[in-house]
């Protein structure tokens, strides 16, 4: 709500207090409210007093109806609560479309405390459309009492907006193939967002996830890789958590640890269907507590050790929550929750209590106090205890990158003019055009930067081989002489350029003879002031042709569908793309004033922070301003220590990343630890199928939120149903 309604004064001495709550019932469109009262004082007729008790009474019933729908509409993530969300405002627009726009009206009496049935007061609750849209709607509440009425109105603006997209996941597969990483090392959340059954994720040779996990098909472990669970990177103030929703099969070490304490709403382990162990595993350490849902549990082989509760509830088809615990060694360091029956082969310490729903076969095998073991139990589900939700979907993907291309609704894109006058023959500028011009070639650049954020700002100059300053292709049309060997590009966003959108040409192949060095430097002036970024950005985009159609919205997925979408190939070995702030912060005057050659390793002090907060000597980018926007049927292939700086969005598209990067870089977290890393990116990287090798990291950084990127998501399941208290009347 935007505007708070202002009452009189209540609780005056011998002023009666009435207390309303309207209530829209969802499924049956109707509308009721409760009156109660303290006492009446039947002396007190005077007109004044009348008229004071008709408005209290009116003015209370609106404000409570008007906190009612604020209620139903808070802002959620939870999709049965989107689903509750959506809803609440249907109906307030049914009750106000009723009678061709007059509304639905409801009498509310209420009758005097001694309980006879004379009426003292009546209120009448109309929900009517103001003028003639349903989306405009006031709520009125007259009351009379005791021959005196008194009228309140509130009126209102139904919003059902597309929720503007939010990025939380450093890797996030959208497509509904299974896959396999190895080396993978993640900071920041990873998510298979897909939600096709039969899909077989593999984490093998140290794959290690440094945030929140979600996948939706089944995990197969091998080889020692680590989940720590660690503060979200989105919001400090939230914890981390792992939701599998199908099976759980470990078959060597597997770890999942955390850096906070349990809290409520996170530190867990959530797998819809089964966990299976024939190896090592640990969950959470002394102190650092980490909780285990499953549907079924088989823990075998070597040992199994968990700080944390353990909990088996019945789920879907087959699973009826039961456990077997046979493992050489085993211990909960917790309490131990099984709603089926629980078999114990091999000997079984709990710390805490056992409690099972069914029977326990091998009760002498539970090293426990026999007073805490018990069997036949009713479980509570509730607090602690209760199983997380797996939620039904993650946020779709409405719009793809042919959406941006091609769209001429400036709702949807910013970007579609430039795109395709790469096509209509009215941009027909490659790299090689910039470098017919000797003002931007051999460009040096001094600019005054604060690079130590206390406000003090000292001269840094770069130099760079070529400088790009508009929209244009990149082409295989530059000399290798003059531009091979890691020659620095530097594309420079303004106001004047607006975005600049580079056309990558099908089929670029560049080897790592070339090794470029793009550093996109962005100093439009026109800031949001709501997150600091700037209105432009730039664009690297796939050669996917001018055949594309846009089909609309199908009205089952609520997705855009398209066609004609040209298939590309990428290939880049030794390609390195910087944000011009972090690239003059990252490296020192001797890599700055070269405009060739391999930068090689950060600077020492330099120390990247991808934390919502800021960490004393770090720096911490801002939302990235470099959008990778590949289409259908793409590829890109990159190698040989590539490194990207900027955010892809490629649902549609294959993006192998298989390079151990840029090296020696150290990265911190919200409470100033410090890792040094093979980074390979740093943004976020959307594809339909996504492959890596090699041990490096990929590091969370989202895109600018004025990016086309921020249309992406929303739609059908994913808009905010809300309204707007544009003001409030008393008549």
């Amino acid at each position: 709500m935007k505007n708070t309604p202002k009452r009189k004064q209540r609780n005056k001495p011998g002023v009666v207090l009435f207390t309303a709550v309207a209530v829209m019932l969802m499924l049956s469109i109707l509308l009721t409210a409760t009156v109660s009262f303290v006492s009446v004082n039947r002396t007190k007729t005077n007109d004044n007093y009348k008229s004071k008790q008709a408005y209290l009474t009116a003015s209370s019933t609106l404000e409570s109806f008007i906190n009612q729908i604020q209620t139903d509409t808070a802002p959620t993530n939870d999709p049965t609560a989107k689903a509750q969300q959506k809803k609440a405002i249907e109906n307030l627009k049914k009750l106000a479309s009723a009678n061709s726009g007059k509304g639905t009206t409801t009498n509310v009496s209420y009758n005097g405390v001694d309980g006879k049935s004379d009426n003292i007061g009546t209120t009448k609750i109309t929900v009517a459309q103001e003028g003639t849209s349903v989306a405009n709607i006031v709520v009125t509440c007259e009351t009379t009492y005791l021959g005196k009425t008194e009228k309140v109105a509130a009126h209102i603006s139904t919003q059902s907006v597309t929720k503007p997209a939010e990025y939380t996941n450093t890797i996030e597969l959208v497509g509904n193939g299974g896959a396999g990483y190895d080396n993978l090392n993640v900071i920041g959340d990873m998510a298979g967002i897909n939600n096709t059954t039969g899909k077989v994720y593999r984490f093998t040779n140290n794959t290690s996830i440094y945030g929140s996990y979600l996948m939706y098909g089944s995990l197969e472990v091998s080889t020692q890789p680590l989940i720590m669970l660690k503060p979200s990177l989105v919001d400090e103030k939230q914890g981390s958590t792992v939701t599998i929703s199908e099976n759980l099969d470990v078959s060597n070490e597997f770890h999942i640890n955390s850096t906070m304490a349990r809290a409520d709403g996170y530190n867990y382990v959530n797998i819809g269907q089964k966990l299976s162990t024939s190896n090592h595993m640990d969950v959470g350490s002394s102190g650092f507590d980490v909780d285990l849902f499953c549907c079924e549990a088989n823990i075998g082989g070597n040992d199994y050790t968990q700080y944390g509760n353990f909990y088996v509830y019945k789920g879907a088809g087959a699973y009826n929550g039961d456990a077997t615990f046979g493992a050489a060694g085993q211990t909960i360091n917790g309490s131990l929750y099984v709603e089926g029956d629980l078999n114990v082969t091999n000997s079984l310490k709990v710390t805490g209590s056992v409690y099972v729903t069914g029977t326990i076969t091998g009760k002498d095998k539970i090293v426990c106090q026999a007073s805490n073991i018990h069997e036949g139990a009713v479980l509570s589900k509730a607090g602690r205890d209760a199983k997380p939700q797996i939620p039904v979907s993650a946020d779709a993907y409405v719009y793809y990158p042919e959406d941006f291309f091609m769209s001429n609704d400036t709702n949807v894109t910013t970007i579609s003019d430039q795109y395709q006058a790469f096509y209509d023959g009215s941009n027909t500028k490659t790299f090689n055009t910039f470098a017919s011009d000797w003002t931007n070639v051999d460009y040096t650049l001094t600019e005054l930067i604060d690079l130590t954020g206390t406000g003090a700002k000292t001269p840094v100059t770069s130099r760079y081989k070529l400088r790009i300053t508009s929209s244009c292709t990149w082409a295989s049309d530059l000399s290798f002489n003059d531009y091979g060997n890691g020659s620095r590009i530097l594309v420079d966003v303004s106001d004047s350029s607006g975005d600049i959108v580079i056309r990558l040409q099908n089929g670029l192949n560049l080897g790592a003879e070339w090794s470029p060095v793009i550093v996109v430097r962005n100093r439009s002036t026109i800031i949001d002031t709501t997150t600091g970024d700037r209105k432009y950005n730039c664009y690297f985009v796939s050669d996917s042709g001018s055949a594309i159609t846009l089909n609309g919205i199908d009205s089952v997925t609520g997705k855009s569908q398209h066609s004609g979408s040209s298939a590309c190939n990428y290939s880049f070995k030794g390609l390195k793309v910087f944000d011009y702030d972090t690239y003059v912060r990252m490296f020192d005057s001797s890599v700055l004033n070269n405009t060739k050659g391999n930068p090689g390793l950060p600077q020492s002090g330099f120390v990247l922070n991808p934390t919502s907060v800021d960490v004393a000597g770090s720096y911490r980018p801002k939302n990235s301003s470099i959008i990778f926007l590949f289409g259908e049927n793409t590829t890109l292939n990159a190698t040989d220590q590539s490194f990207f700086q900027g955010s892809f969005y490629s649902p549609q598209a294959i993006v192998n990343i298989a390079t151990s990067g840029l090296g020696g870089l150290v990265v911190t977290d919200s409470a100033g630890g410090k890792m040094t890393v093979q980074c390979c990116a740093v943004g976020v990287v959307i594809a339909n199928s996504f492959g890596n090798a090699n041990t490096a990291f990929y590091v969370y950084t989202k895109p600018s939120t004025t990016s086309v990127m921020q249309k992406a998501k929303g739609g059908k399941d994913d808009s905010a149903f809300g309204y707007t208290l544009d003001r409030y009347d008393h008549y």
